[in-house]
């Protein structure tokens, strides 16, 4: 009798306790980035208007510092790299045909003049900052740094990674239960964009770090 009731306990915490916690484990970027693009991944939003597909994904301060420390050769630490970001909060802002590479180049789209594509190259590489605001039970904050990828001509897609940050503020961005990120898009007109992330849950299934 004992040993059944010790039985049932051990499958009640297995089936109950265990799937409210991180199943997953990383040990580089490569595999971080690999649960960061799993399908349902509650990191990444996306809206799609027409053709166009405009996405946001989290991007941890554990990410960006395993990054760092593996682009280091292992030079720097770890601990100290997730210090200075764990007190800002950055995304990757992805905008792309829904065709994929088989779409059009989104830098060209609907243009019709080279002033147009100056435009929007300025716009997308320094002037997003105006454009996305993070709001929470705080209030609302624009991005502190805005910086579009360099794709050198190997995608259709451009990415422009954003920051926001708290620190030296009087509230705590980890502290709130849902960030909902609001895009006025005036440089592909689609509109304004809400991006929901629910901060608890993505907590709950980001990944361990086994270095």
């Amino acid at each position: 009798m004992t040993k059944l009731i010790s039985y049932s306990v051990a499958l009640w915490f297995v089936l109950i306790v265990l799937p409210g916690c991180s199943s997953h484990a990383v040990h580089d970027v490569q595999s971080y980035q690999r649960w960061l693009a799993e399908k349902g991944n509650p990191c990444k939003v996306s809206r799609q208007v027409g053709d166009m597909v405009i996405s946001m994904k989290y991007l941890p301060p554990e990410f960006l510092a395993l990054k760092d420390q593996e682009a280091s050769g292992g030079r720097l630490s770890y601990d100290s790299l997730f210090s200075n970001y764990k007190h800002s909060v950055a995304f990757l802002m992805s905008f792309e045909s829904s065709h994929g590479q088989d779409g059009e180049d989104v830098m060209y789209k609907d243009l019709r003049s080279y002033k147009e594509y100056l435009e929007r190259n300025m716009t997308l590489n320094f002037d997003l900052e105006s454009r996305v605001q993070l709001k929470g039970d705080f209030g609302s904050c624009y991005p502190v740094l805005s910086s579009m990828e360099n794709t050198y001509g190997l995608s259709k897609g451009r990415d422009v990674y954003l920051v926001f940050s708290s620190q030296e503020k009087d509230y705590d961005l980890y502290r709130q239960n849902q960030w909902d990120l609001v895009y006025e898009d005036d440089v592909y007109q689609t509109g304004i964009l809400h991006f929901t992330f629910n901060y608890p849950e993505i907590k709950s299934t980001l990944p361990e770090i086994n270095l």
